[in-house]
């Protein structure tokens, strides 16, 4: 019998960023495979596939099932292409006691023909149940050892990122066995930072030497956790290591992944109901393990596909919703092969089944709210919420924006116009509305990057003062005017509505009310009524939200809201004329919708930036900034694509602004019938 019980140490040691060291009593096993069935009939208290005090199964090792582990690596053979003939594998790892288990690590140990190890599966395991299987081939003798070097692709220890090769090397007499493993950083001059060691001597297993092997360790199964406890909190602590949280396994050799917690199987059962309503479309999803399923009829003309790549999405789902959602795509726990048509569809689902909300899930909702009530609009901190979107980088926005740099909806002629042409074409509209000439002082507000500001003044000669909240704005809307020798003409002030003083013959914002909040409505229009001259024009562009849903949408939050625009709300047409109408003398003169032409701006604006998306890492930002912004795209997109928002342009004036109607009436071809009079 070749299969031995050997009793020694593990150790592991940290040089750095911290030196730290701590070793304990250990024994193992070395089993050949082709032994397991005959130990299993002929070694009391041994278990091959079936309960026994010490028990060795196949389905804990490499993918999930029962299948032999004979079968599994050869398996794994053929798939990394391994052709020399394998005579003997032997394992070398621990086994059950009473079914209790602490497996770190196991190596399949290949021997060919002659007798030589030429391949080792290193079979590594961490506390979320997962399982990576490292290949290491063509090895290197050092000192009667054998030696491997492999980059590192599986989280093991939170105190460690992904970046480093491992150094393992094997010394094996067939009576003691010496496992060294070195983790190495290239921070760190390709050194040693941290090295786990697994050491003992080996005796044939048998009925005397397994039993003896258990009576002097009789805790060691149920301590090895407590004692991974007690090392982490010393190192988070007292040596005050910093925590990398556990990436998202993308690696083929990733064998098991994490199983769906009791979250992630609410989450999962509620999105499947949801998925089972649906009478119009198909959805084919994929688990994280390349099983999958498919709801709805397969010869759908409209389908999509989900690809989980984390259960911790299902957990997302479950506790937080459409908020959730977001939250999972960021961090790369769930992806589409088109991610429009994929929120196209739940957008559908959403709008037409209603969806009762768990207990748990309203908890995790009212720490959402609390959260995004933080974020009210004050004087303080609306300059802040705005920061935090539009001062990300001028340079990032250039890499999706054309070159008008306008962040706002354009209107098309035809689908495949180039994007500045309608976006002027936007800018010329609401000019045109506004009704301006050259003796005209236009106060803007909502600068963007002053394109409005130099065309109205190019087009018409008029005054411009333009008011802002973002410094990135300011600065570089300052340039261009310059550059356009209109800084005689347009003023760029960092300013807030409220701080406002002076009277304007004209005032324009575009998609500028969404970022005011609901609470501070009044204020903005009466702002704007005090503001504007007796004989004065508004002209409002904004995101709305249907009136129906508007009440429930602005007692809550949603993923917008707290990633994207802090301290945003859509407004909905009847909340804005009620406002209108009791805190200001405006009425509103014309109303245009332009929605339909935002799914083909944010169609264009999402194309640039996949296209972009290299050069926006290069400037510093993550890829979760990446995953955040494809998502709030295709979010939008789907939005607009379906009317569930929409975009309005809204003239609003004074009731007895005669002349200002009329004139307004006789530029966009609505003037009224003739009398027989005026004939």
């Amino acid at each position: 019998m070749n299969s031995q019980i050997f009793t020694g140490v593990v150790s592991h040691g940290r040089h750095w960023p911290q030196k730290h060291h701590f070793s304990y009593p250990v024994y193992f096993y070395r089993f050949d495979l082709d032994e397991l069935p005959e130990l299993d009939r002929t070694l009391p208290g041994f278990g091959y596939n079936r309960f026994s005090v010490v028990r060795m199964d196949d389905k804990d090792y490499l993918w999930r099932g029962n299948q032999s582990l004979k079968d599994k690596i050869a398996g794994v053979l053929e798939e990394i292409g391994y052709a020399e003939p394998v005579k003997r594998i032997e394992l070398i790892s621990f086994a059950k006691y009473f079914n209790i288990i602490f497996r770190p690590v196991s190596f399949f140990l290949c021997y060919n023909s002659e007798n030589l190890c030429n391949l080792v599966l290193a079979e590594v395991h961490n506390t979320f149940r997962e399982t990576h299987l490292y290949v290491l081939k063509d090895p290197q003798t050092q000192s009667k050892a054998l030696c491997f070097e492999i980059p590192k692709a599986f989280h093991v220890s939170p105190f460690f990122d992904m970046n480093g090769k491992y150094n393992i090397c094997f010394k094996d007499d067939d009576q003691n066995i010496d496992i060294r493993v070195e983790l190495t950083k290239s921070e760190c001059g390709d050194k040693p930072v941290f090295f786990a060691r697994l050491s003992g001597q080996g005796r044939p297993l048998t009925s005397r030497t397994l039993y003896r092997t258990l009576l002097k360790y009789p805790f060691n199964a149920v301590l090895n956790m407590p004692r991974i406890l007690r090392q982490s909190l010393t190192l988070y602590f007292k040596k005050k290591l910093p925590v990398y949280s556990k990436p998202i396994p993308n690696s083929q050799y990733t064998m098991r992944k994490q199983l769906p917690t009791w979250f992630a199987r609410q989450g999962m059962k509620a999105l499947f109901a949801l998925f089972e309503k649906q009478s119009t479309g198909a959805i084919t999803v994929k688990f994280p393990e390349s099983e999958s399923r498919t709801f709805g009829s397969d010869d759908s003309s409209v389908s999509t596909k989900l690809e989980i790549k984390d259960y911790r999405f299902f957990s997302l789902l479950a506790k937080a919703g459409e908020i959730g959602l977001g939250i999972g795509y960021e961090a790369g726990y769930w992806t589409s092969t088109n991610l429009t048509q994929f929120m196209d569809f739940m957008l559908s689902i959403t709008l037409s089944h209603s969806f009762r909300m768990s207990w748990y899930s309203k908890l995790f909702r009212t720490f959402y709210l609390a959260r995004n009530l933080r974020n009210r609009n004050t004087l303080n901190r609306a300059k802040r919420n705005i920061s935090r979107h539009y001062d990300l980088s001028n340079a990032m926005y250039k890499m999706f924006l054309d070159k008008t740099l306008t962040y706002s909806c354009a209107i098309f002629d035809r689908e495949n116009e180039d994007l500045a042409d309608a976006q002027l074409r936007k800018i010329d509209r609401i000019l045109e509305k506004a009704n301006l000439s050259k003796h005209h002082h236009l106060l803007e507000i909502g600068t963007g990057w002053g394109t409005l500001a130099i065309r109205a003044t190019s087009l018409y000669g008029c005054r411009v003062t333009s008011i802002t909240l973002s410094k990135e704005q300011q600065q570089l809307a300052q340039q261009r005017i310059a550059q356009a020798g209109l800084s005689d003409r347009i003023e760029v002030l960092l300013c807030d509505y409220r701080n406002v003083t002076g009277q304007y013959d004209r005032i324009i914002s575009v998609e500028m009310l969404e970022a005011v909040g609901m609470a501070y409505y009044p204020a903005f229009f009466r702002s704007c009524d005090h503001l504007l001259k007796p004989n004065g024009m508004l002209v409002i562009q904004t995101i709305t939200i249907p009136d129906q849903r508007y009440d429930a949408y602005s007692k809550t939050t949603d993923w917008m809201r707290l990633f994207i625009f802090p301290g945003g709300l859509l407004p909905s047409l009847t909340a804005l004329t009620k406002v209108l109408t009791e805190h200001t003398s405006f009425v509103i003169k014309q109303v245009e919708s332009i929605g339909p032409h935002y799914a083909l701006t944010l169609e264009q604006w999402k194309e640039r930036f996949h296209v972009n998306r290299e050069k926006i890492i290069e400037l510093g930002f993550p890829e979760t900034f990446i995953r955040r912004w494809e998502y709030y795209f295709s979010y939008c997109q789907a939005g607009f694509a379906q009317q569930y928002i929409d975009d309005l342009q809204i003239v609003l004036t004074r009731p007895r602004n005669q002349d200002c109607i009329n004139a307004f009436d006789q530029k966009i071809g609505r003037a009224k019938p003739q009398t027989e009079k005026t004939k």
